[in-house]
């Protein structure tokens, strides 16, 4: 029964993770053919472009490990190719992250109107250097993903040990050097992803209460792009929470999770990555336009 249930985790994460894929690829190539029509790219559409690219070979190596997980017998099934499976999934996943956090920091920039003087001092330089800001979130995600690799691969010794003489020093300093390296990849993405949404919503509904106050004030598109980018951090934050939480899971440590807690973990993680790139293009006109255009609907 629960392999019956593990099974169809995985057939219903492989429908997400396609429709994700074909959306990325989308988002990829309209921010292409706008950066070659315009001959410049924005700040935003950097940062589009690179998620889109990054999610589609993330979502397509997923599939791809889906297509060698039913073909290949358990017995015949490569260490080594695994590993690099995870690996190079690791690296993706990281990158696609911190590459949300990076859009999530703009939106935050561009659209929160508090006086301090860091956001006054970042409102001013963080567009300009998104491109040296997209490399450092690639050599972070490298760093963070050979870190953990490197350390798996040491702590497979002491574990091995552990169940030999039955001592619990090898273990615990494995765990210990493995959760450090998970707190090195995610805790800094969720605390600053976290933080820009929140203060982007709290910023839009001090804005929304004083357009009620002043009756002279009309409702225009400026506000409706507020509007749509407050719902796509609530929409966001209700994905990304649940996703971190079980990738957490995923990566971590643990010594013998069951087919059950593993299904359940696939599944939830899988909605975010297409959810997410679906109200980036519900909440961007241009991307939302062209999809439209695709799809035959008319307004």
């Amino acid at each position: 029964m629960l392999q019956i249930f593990f099974l169809s985790a995985i057939i219903f994460s492989a429908i997400l993770n396609f429709v994700g894929l074909i959306v990325n690829l989308f988002i990829a190539v309209v921010s292409y053919r706008t950066w070659l029509k315009s001959h410049r790219i924005s700040s935003s559409n950097w940062i589009l472009f690179s998620l889109g690219i990054t999610r589609f070979l993330m979502l397509g190596l997923f599939l791809l490990n889906i297509i060698y997980f039913f073909i290949s017998p358990k017995m015949e099934r490569s260490v080594h190719l695994s590993t690099f499976f995870l690996s190079c999934w690791m690296f993706l996943d990281s990158n696609s992250l911190w590459f949300v956090t990076l859009l999530n920091a703009l939106y935050c920039m561009k659209i929160t109107d508090f006086q301090l003087g860091v956001f006054l001092l970042l409102k001013r330089n963080l567009s300009p250097k998104i491109p040296r800001l997209l490399l450092a979130c690639v050599l972070i995600s490298a760093f963070t993903t050979l870190l953990y690799v490197v350390l798996k691969q040491t702590s497979s010794l002491p574990e091995f040990v552990t169940q030999r003489n039955g001592t619990g020093c090898g273990i615990h300093g494995s765990v210990l050097s493995l959760v450090t390296s998970l707190v090195l990849r995610s805790v800094l993405q969720f605390i600053i992803n976290v933080t820009s949404a929140s203060l982007l919503i709290h910023s839009l509904r001090r804005h929304i209460q004083k357009m009620q106050k002043n009756t002279t004030i009309f409702w225009n598109p400026q506000t409706e792009a507020h509007v749509g980018a407050m719902k796509l951090m609530i929409c966001f934050l209700i994905l990304y929470i649940p996703y971190s939480v079980a990738t957490l899971l995923h990566y971590f440590p643990y010594g013998g999770m069951d087919l059950r807690t593993r299904s359940i973990c696939l599944v939830i993680s899988s909605f975010y990555p297409p959810g997410h790139s679906i109200l980036i293009i519900l909440t961007h006109p241009k991307l939302k336009t062209k999809a439209k255009k695709i799809l035959c609907f008319n307004k």
